[in-house]
């Protein structure tokens, strides 16, 4: 058996944040030279669920695949497969777990395992990895503490087009879903792809919702629900029915499929940079940035 390697080290923020940084916005700072093209314009994308790819994305549109989520427990650890340049069947084991410590103090272990399955070169593998973890880690850390951006789509897979989508994922990363702007129509609107569902919401919603998160200057909890249930008091699905709202009324124009504003527009957000999003199996809440 070939020892693992083992990485352990603080950060000083929650463990929230620490586990989103990483996955949620790893294509910020996930350097080019660790990857398997080297070119500058790529993005690296985590699809967040069990399943889920790993994998970076050219300039010209050429996917390669690095690895595979085999575990999904937000925001206290996962787990994944890892073949950056081998093939698949060469995959060694990543787990990083990130333990909260204090209030903002966070312990991110990282074991990575699973040499055997490279045979002779396993060791010689192992220690190569073990410069490469070395050499990526200053950049996750730097990232951690980077100041937010400005709105911007960087932090999600596509640029918000029809023809390249934004992928994003519920709070609770159990569904993967799509949302594009459509500027053809007055006033624009975003278009959210739930399987073979199509829901329309207000594309408005995404500054005035952001102002709204700011002037409660908190946590508030998201309340997602359909149009046909009522939302939680306070909420953010609440808000976006509400008679108080710029609109005056539902966000979501779809008679029928006006409701979820609180499940599939959050993500949306911070994904735009605009707000922070807790991703727990139930109860989530998001914030203004």
């Amino acid at each position: 058996m070939i020892e693992p390697l083992h990485i352990a080290f603080d950060v000083a923020v929650p463990s929230e944040h620490a586990f989103q940084v990483w996955t949620g916005q790893i294509g910020r700072w996930w350097p080019a030279d660790h990857t398997t093209t080297g070119e500058a314009d790529l993005t690296v994308s985590l699809e967040p669920r069990p399943g889920g790819r790993i994998y970076e994305r050219t300039a010209d549109g050429r996917e390669f695949d690095w690895g595979e989520v085999l575990i999904w427990e937000p925001p206290a650890r996962f787990v994944y497969s890892w073949h950056l340049r081998r093939s698949r069947e060469d995959a060694t084991e990543v787990e990083i777990r990130f333990v909260a410590t204090g209030p903002a103090v966070t312990r991110v272990e990282i074991e990575h395992r699973g040499w055997e399955r490279l045979g002779a070169e396993g060791q010689t593998w192992r220690d190569r990895n073990h410069g490469g973890w070395t050499s990526l880690l200053p950049h996750y850390v730097a990232a951690l503490t980077a100041p937010k951006p400005e709105r911007t789509n960087d932090m999600a897979t596509g640029t918000g087009t029809r023809e390249d989508p934004w992928q994003l994922t519920t709070p609770p990363g159990t569904s993967a879903y799509q949302m594009w702007r459509d500027d053809t129509v007055d006033p624009p609107v975003i278009l959210c792809q739930v399987g073979g569902t199509q829901l329309k919401y207000d594309a408005r919603a995404i500054e005035e919702l952001h102002a709204w998160l700011k002037e409660q200057g908190d946590w508030v909890p998201l309340g997602g629900a359909d149009e046909q249930k009522a939302a939680p008091d306070g909420s953010v699905e609440a808000w976006g029915r509400s008679e108080s709202n710029p609109r005056g009324g539902w966000y979501g124009l779809k008679k029928g499929l006006r409701g979820r504003f609180g499940v599939y527009m959050p993500p949306l957000l911070e994904a735009l940079g605009l707000a922070e999003v807790t991703h727990d199996p139930k109860g989530n809440r998001m914030r203004a940035l």
